[in-house]
């Protein structure tokens, strides 16, 4: 009686098949992968009502950075939240929690400079510090400057062009009008 109790409880848990993967870029942004199964999520998320990124804290030294985008992106075998963000620049480290699962399931963290750490959660448990220092750094140049730098760059030539049409126009009347003096004198 007990293999079988035991049995059945181990593959009603088994149905989660949660998997999460956190991918870093240069700039500090982020696309967090949190994948189960479908039928298993659905079940689940019935209870919650609100946001699926309520069920997902990021913690980054001793704040919580919340995702700026999040998106359902459903097949047959699993259902994946995709979840997008930006750490600050100057972030050291990260706990994770995801607030939903039972089971132990892995954590990927695929650094920015190519580093890669995997961590055993412990189910609905806290990871570890997961160390994030030197792997961003912020743009010298913000989009600003760039789309600034971008409309002097167009204008300056549109601007020596209209200079150029005024000083040819103004030499061909100076010109004109001494061909004119000569030819009466």
């Amino acid at each position: 009686m007990l293999v079988v109790g035991a049995g059945h409880r181990a593959s009603a848990h088994d149905l989660e098949r949660t998997q999460v993967l956190i991918t870093f870029e240069r700039d500090g942004s982020f696309v967090l992968d949190v994948a189960n199964d479908p039928s298993w999520l659905k079940l689940r998320l019935e209870r919650f009502p609100d946001s699926f990124a309520n069920r997902v804290v990021l913690w980054v030294d001793g704040r919580e950075v919340r995702p700026t985008s999040v998106e359902l992106i459903t097949g047959p075998a699993v259902a994946t939240h995709r979840l997008r963000g930006r750490m600050p620049s100057d972030a050291r480290t990260l706990r994770w929690y995801y607030g939903l699962v039972i089971d132990p399931y892995p954590l990927a963290v695929r650094r920015a400079d190519g580093r890669v750490v995997i961590e055993e959660i412990a189910g609905d448990a806290w990871s570890g510090a997961i160390d994030l220092t030197g792997q961003f750094h912020a743009p010298i140049l913000s989009s600003t400057m760039v789309g600034g730098a971008l409309l002097i760059l167009l204008a300056v030539p549109i601007a020596l062009r209209l200079r150029y049409r005024r000083f040819n126009t103004f030499n061909t009347k100076d010109t004109k009008d001494t061909e004119e003096k000569t030819c009466r004198a």
